[in-house]
């Protein structure tokens, strides 16, 4: 994970993760409200913490990076439920 943190661009992944939270949370789309239960607790729950961390600002290199990876892996199972655009977005963040 350190030495993925030092390669990751993070401002352009926390975009990228900020695009994502605004995709799923967006009340406007209501995606939310659409995903099974499943995908609800596997993907959309890290996803929310990692919201708290990006609005936050507080966080390393190694944090962000790992938040990433866990959301990018949780979101794997469900990818195919999901629609193109998100899960283009998801297959930017690192593994």
């Amino acid at each position: 994970m350190i030495e993925l943190s030092g390669r990751v661009n993070i401002p352009d992944m926390a975009g990228v993760l900020n695009s994502i939270v605004e995709f799923v949370f967006s009340e406007e789309t209501d995606f939310l409200d659409s995903m099974t239960d499943e995908a609800q607790a596997d993907f959309a729950v890290p996803l929310g913490m990692s919201a708290k961390m990006l609005s936050n600002g507080e966080y390393s290199a190694m944090e962000f990076v790992s938040a990433a990876c866990t959301v990018r892996f949780c979101a794997e199972p469900h990818m195919a439920e999901f629609p193109d655009e998100l899960a283009q977005m998801l297959s930017r963040l690192p593994r």
